[in-house]
């Protein structure tokens, strides 16, 4: 892919702006964030309010707000890969592994007690499970769950339809250890990003070793709880999702009592949140309820660095888009500058850019290589495609005029924003856009997902480990993710290698030339990066805008008076 910043495991999401998680939570760069220039001003990394767990109040109710209710509740399975569905459900679960403030992966002893490379050639990693935690019903997480659902992700049946295969695909087998918590897993190749793949999602076996479970047996109910909370009750007609404590739950007692996720159009959150109906608002980049937020006195404005990057995706499928030349037109038109200011500083954030298909501005190997404002270069472009005309005239081939459409889900209205930028900056050059407008609830599984579209503008939600995670939105090209509907061949080998690549900066390195070659033929092109703005009610700790850290929902509640 909300929450919003990196997710302990991928998906995608209707956000404010209509957003995608970027799948497979994979550790493509190990360090921690560096800041650059390109970064500007520097946001925290998390910015919520944090306490001590003697300082939280025993019970209470958190009410959060989603765009719509799942369409499915495995968010393995591509139709549950949306970051909505993974702000309900990550209180249910967890893994091996929890992000830190500062993007490092560590240990989470809820799940493991101990997770390192014991052997480079092959390389081999050895797990011990914590023998304490169980599912919802009471029996074990083990070994055996792991391998049923390393099975069921590696892309090895064609019968499952995950969202991303990447990491369990170069895994050559998971085998149990001393005990049934004990885990060793071999992998066929050098795959740096390994503790990405232990970050949760996790299935139990029954449903992993059944496709028809795995695909659709969680559309309308739950899977079974892993975490902290359970969810006690999908209520369609009041469209609202509730999690009550897990009294399997291993762990601490959880602060809060439950947590209710209600469905709530963005175009009217910024009244629930002003009438006090939810906790919290995910304002983005959305300047009305940046300014709706500021009227509830018992409130604040947090604001952290995000991963979340908002771009336009073309389908190369078919059309004048099948041709690169019109794609780096339409790309060379767009003034990224002028909708990231139009995003950011109404909310007030930096107007920063993005020009880099890996990395966010502000990490480690981030480059702009952004294809610029530059009206001559797009007329190029387009010649060489075969067009004629003009930006006052329009622009024809074979006697057919070039006219383009970006399809926008209802009722989001910084997409809807970014979308009428988009249609202002191509009219102005002599390229007719029309809008379609679609339901939002089905905006992914009917339209992006299929290809039912010509262009969308929807945001991308990213990892603390961005390089091997990447890999599924542009290569190969029937990746579950591609949503363009073409690739570059050399990707393959470069993913590859980067992914086989222990040695952070070479890792660094590769990932540049992978960004160089997808600029070449242009699938999509970035915009810019938002920041996670959200007005978090007074007297809520350990919960609100960060960017990478793992929440602890076990302490997320209200402050001791």
């Amino acid at each position: 892919m909300k929450i919003r910043g990196a997710k302990p495991f991928g998906s995608l999401a209707l956000l404010g702006a209509a957003a995608l998680v970027v799948s497979g939570c994979a550790a493509g760069n190990t360090g921690a964030p560096t800041q650059t220039e390109s970064a500007g001003p520097e946001l925290p990394a998390t910015a919520w309010v944090r306490a001590d767990a003697a300082d939280v109040q025993d019970g209470g109710t958190l009410t959060l707000a989603v765009s719509s209710l799942p369409v499915q509740f495995n968010i393995n399975q591509v139709d549950g890969n949306e970051a909505d569905t993974v702000d309900i459900v990550e209180a249910t679960t967890g893994g091996p592994f929890k992000i830190e403030e500062d993007g490092t992966p560590v240990v989470d002893e809820n799940y493991a007690s101990s997770a390192e490379v014991t052997s480079d050639d092959p390389q081999v990693v050895d797990i011990k499970l914590n023998p304490d935690a169980k599912w919802e019903d009471g029996s074990p997480i083990t070994v055996a769950d792991w391998i049923a659902f390393w099975e069921a992700q590696n892309g090895s049946n064609d019968a499952y339809i995950p969202a991303s295969t990447a990491g369990w695909e170069d895994i050559s087998s998971i085998e149990q250890g001393d005990d049934e918590f004990h885990m060793v897993i071999t992998f066929s190749s050098v795959y740096a990003d390994w503790q990405g793949l232990f970050t949760g999602g996790l299935l139990p076996a029954a449903i992993s070793e059944d496709p028809a479970a795995y695909n659709d047996g969680y559309r309308t109910k739950a899977v079974p709880s892993s975490g902290p909370f359970r969810i006690t009750d999908i209520d369609t007609t009041g469209q609202v999702v509730t999690l009550e404590r897990n009294p399997e739950w291993w762990g601490e007692t959880p602060k809060l009592e439950r947590v209710l996720h209600r469905a709530v159009s963005q175009d009217q959150q910024g009244a629930s949140f002003a009438n006090s109906e939810i906790d919290a608002l995910y304002i983005s980049a959305n300047a009305d309820l940046y300014q709706t937020a500021q009227t509830r006195e018992d409130a604040e404005i947090q604001t952290s660095g995000g991963t979340t990057w908002t771009h336009v995706t073309m389908n190369a499928k078919e059309g004048p888009l099948a041709d690169v030349n019109v794609r780096k037109a339409v790309a060379s038109v767009v003034n990224r500058e002028q909708i990231a200011a139009s995003a950011n500083t109404p909310v007030g954030a930096p107007p920063i850019t993005q020009g880099d298909y890996i990395f966010m501005p502000g990490q480690n190997g981030y480059e702009d290589k952004g294809l610029p404002v530059d009206p001559e270069a797009a007329t190029s472009f387009l010649e060489e495609a075969g067009y004629e005309g003009s930006a006052e005239d329009g622009w024809t081939k074979d006697g057919e005029a070039l006219e383009l459409t970006v399809t926008v889900p209802a009722d989001t209205a910084t997409n809807i924003q970014r979308s009428e930028q988009v249609q202002a900056d191509l009219e102005d050059f002599g390229i007719p856009v029309e809008l379609v407008t679609v339901p939002a609830a089905t905006y992914f599984s009917d339209y992006v997902i299929p290809g039912n579209f010509e262009m969308v503008s929807f945001s991308w939600v990213g990892t603390a480990f961005p390089i091997s995670s990447s890999e599924a939105l542009y290569y190969p090209i029937d990746s579950e993710s591609n949503f363009t509907g073409t690739t570059d061949d050399r990707l393959g080998d470069l993913y590859d290698q980067s992914n086989a690549e222990l040695d952070a900066d070479a890792r660094i390195e590769i990932a540049k030339e992978i960004n160089d070659v997808i600029w070449d033929y242009v699938p999509m092109f970035p915009i810019a990066p938002l920041p996670n703005v959200y007005a978090v009610k007074d007297g809520l700790v350990n919960w609100g805008a960060t960017q990478f850290e793992t929440i602890d929902w076990a302490n997320v509640g209200w402050a001791a008076e």
